[in-house]
């Protein structure tokens, strides 16, 4: 387990202790597991498993068959992406209230898409310190 480890370490360009602040454990448990003196628990196997979801469980508990995963099941190949259907539109500068009703059209394109049921609105952060808030219709 501790080559593995040393392995996921240097295939994400990792310190033991970014890993450890990433999986949320502490920097001795790392550390004794590198050094042999303990073996992972089943909760640091499901932290790593949980933040590097490419990683084979079968070569993290048992050292077999390939370090990343080639497909994951659960994950499509193609993520929908939430703003692809309003590049191309222009926004309404009149003020007529168009701007919301073009977007909410678009809410309900994507809740169709990425199978959400229901959210109370969509909050836009702008660069400059504005947002605008989208309700569902």
């Amino acid at each position: 387990m501790k080559d593995r480890l040393l392995k996921l370490i240097k295939h994400f360009g990792l310190t033991a202790t970014r890993l450890a602040e990433e999986i949320h454990v502490q920097r001795s448990g790392i550390s004794h597991i590198l050094s042999g003196r303990n073996q992972p628990g089943y909760e640091f196997i499901v932290r790593i498993l949980t933040r590097y979801p490419d990683i084979s469980p079968d070569w993290l508990l048992m050292g077999k068959g390939a370090m990343l995963r080639s497909v994951r099941p659960d994950i499509p190949s193609v993520k929908p992406d939430l703003f692809s259907s309003l590049k191309d539109k222009s926004t309404d500068k009149t003020g007529t209230g168009n701007e919301t009703k073009t977007m909410n059209d678009e809410l309900i394109k994507i809740q169709n898409v990425t199978n959400v049921t229901s959210f109370e609105q969509i909050v836009i952060f702008y660069a400059d310190g504005r947002c605008k808030r989208y309700f569902p219709v």
